[in-house]
């Protein structure tokens, strides 16, 4: 009896002792997660806008010069129904009109300088005819004639010369009578050779600078005439563009769609451009849009942290917004390599373009005519998809070093598990490697630091850490007080030697 009751006073004490000491190992007042299977899905939402991949831009074409733009006079309220032909936007053309009427006097101003230098051109050819076959011909005919007269008083007077000659010498003429026929047959003879030689420079030298002179003159008006036919042609030009510039003032639809306004923002989200009567647009300025309601596609951005999660032909689900919940089926068409250009307000944000295609046959059969360009839709992605995973929130998951953790709580008191963790969202993580179903693990691994042992780190990772203490423990170091007004208690420290925790603990987003 006695033997038994000492045994049992022993087993007594080292039950207490062992009871005393256990809560440091086997209990806890940490959040514990179960870990469970389930189907893991990886979606991403965000909202965007509904494009038409087949817009139809309608611009303005009308040269603004150096005014600042064209008035809108009138416009079609947007969400018209228009077919080919009808009337979109008349821009005001009340300073074009005025310039094509000061163009038209230019014009017909050039059209009577261009019949001037045709008639003079015409002239100086029939001038240089006129002295080829007329002025020409008559000149040399009357020089001709003073030949034949010379020639013809040369020879009569030679005549009359040696008949006196045979007078004198019987002394019926005396001798100042035969000088005088003597000098009349050398009259005769030098009036025979100037006339020679008023026709060899008729031929020689008249006939050729007068002929070079009325070509010259043909090719003087002909140059003058061509002159005044290019400035006509461009007055002419001037003329079209302006009668074109007042056409296109009214534009009418080039094809058949749904008028959608294109005002422009800028980078603030203020109003740089609002379509409306007397508003001022530039050349080449897109004013309307015609959506082609068959090839419809949504835009939307997504966060850099997100970028990488989402490729092409990922399937996609549409809810426009006001459409009572209908869904449209769809799948990403592309995603934008660079970042987009973001403003002041979020220069630190940077998101990506992406385009989602809307599957047309669900679009078809889920009354498309519904969908309109423009209208806000929420896109949900499904990046990823695992059946029947091993699945812990990704707050359980303790980033150390280049591992992942997961402090595990049993009968056996704490472990430190690493794991091997396959896709995310921003609540769970998949588990491949290194937990169980219905293990229990830390929803707050920072808290459990003091339980557990991990490896020493190499000296290249502990660089990279930087021990940090839990809330209570730094609130009770300054000596504040928690949220609810009591005093926190310090915080369990981790034991000397081991490794600190990282600078903060990876999360997907």
């Amino acid at each position: 009896m006695v033997a038994i009751l000492v045994l049992a006073a022993t087993s007594w004490g080292g039950y207490r002792w062992w009871e005393t000491n256990r809560p440091a190992r086997t209990q806890t007042n940490l959040i514990l997660h179960t870990v469970t299977r389930g189907d893991f899905v990886h979606e991403i939402t965000e909202r965007g806008e509904i494009k038409s991949a087949g817009v139809t831009e309608i611009r303005s074409q009308v040269k603004t010069k150096n005014t600042p733009g064209v008035a809108i006079l009138r416009v079609i309220p947007e969400g018209t129904q228009v077919q080919p032909g009808d009337f979109l936007v008349e821009l005001d053309s009340s300073a074009l009109e005025a310039d094509r009427t000061s163009q038209q006097i230019v014009v017909n101003t050039s059209q009577a300088l261009v019949i001037e230098a045709r008639n003079v051109y015409e002239t100086a050819v029939i001038a240089l005819r006129e002295y080829q076959d007329g002025t020409y011909a008559q000149e040399r005919q009357t020089i001709e004639s003073e030949i034949f007269v010379a020639e013809e008083n040369l020879n009569r007077a030679k005549e009359y010369y040696e008949y006196s000659k045979k007078l004198a010498s019987k002394g019926y003429v005396n001798q100042l009578q035969l000088e005088a026929d003597q000098f009349a047959v050398e009259k005769s003879g030098k009036e025979l050779e100037a006339a020679h030689t008023k026709l060899k420079v008729l031929d020689d030298f008249t006939k050729a600078k007068m002929v070079k002179q009325l070509n010259s003159d043909i090719l003087i008006s002909k140059a003058k005439w061509e002159a005044e036919k290019n400035s006509l042609d461009l007055e002419q030009q001037k003329l079209h563009d302006l009668e074109q510039q007042i056409a296109d003032c009214t534009i009418v639809a080039p094809r058949a769609g749904t008028v959608v306004y294109a005002h422009q923002r800028d980078r603030r989200g203020q109003a740089d451009f609002i379509v409306e009567e007397g508003a001022l647009v530039r050349e080449r300025q897109t004013i309307l849009m015609l959506p082609d309601p068959g090839s419809m596609e949504v835009e939307l951005t997504i966060n850099e942290s997100l970028v990488q999660y989402v490729q092409p032909d990922m399937p996609a689900m549409i809810v426009p917004v006001g459409l009572d919940g209908r869904e449209f089926t769809g799948s990403v068409k592309s995603v934008n390599q660079y970042a987009e250009p973001s403003g002041w307000r979020k220069a630190n944000v940077k998101e990506y373009l992406a385009l989602i295609r809307i599957d047309q046959k669900a679009a078809d059969s889920t009354a498309s005519s519904d969908l309109r360009a423009g209208m806000t839709v929420s896109v949900t992605i499904q990046c990823d998809q695992v059946a029947d995973a091993l699945q812990v929130p990704v707050q359980a998951v303790y980033a150390y070093g280049n591992k992942y953790y997961c402090f595990v709580f049993g009968l056996g008191g704490w472990a430190a598990r690493p794991v091997t963790c396959g896709p995310t969202n921003d609540k769970f993580f998949v588990i491949e490697q290194g937990l169980h179903e219905s293990d229990r693990v830390a929803m707050d691994p920072r808290r459990a630091l003091a339980y557990v042992t991990l490896p020493p780190l190499p000296p290249e990772q502990r660089q990279q850490a930087v021990p940090q203490r839990s809330m209570p423990d730094r609130l009770s170091r300054l000596g504040a007080r928690a949220p609810n007004g009591s005093q926190n208690p310090k915080g369990p420290r981790a034991p000397k030697g081991q490794a600190a925790t990282p600078t903060r603990q990876r999360k997907a987003s």
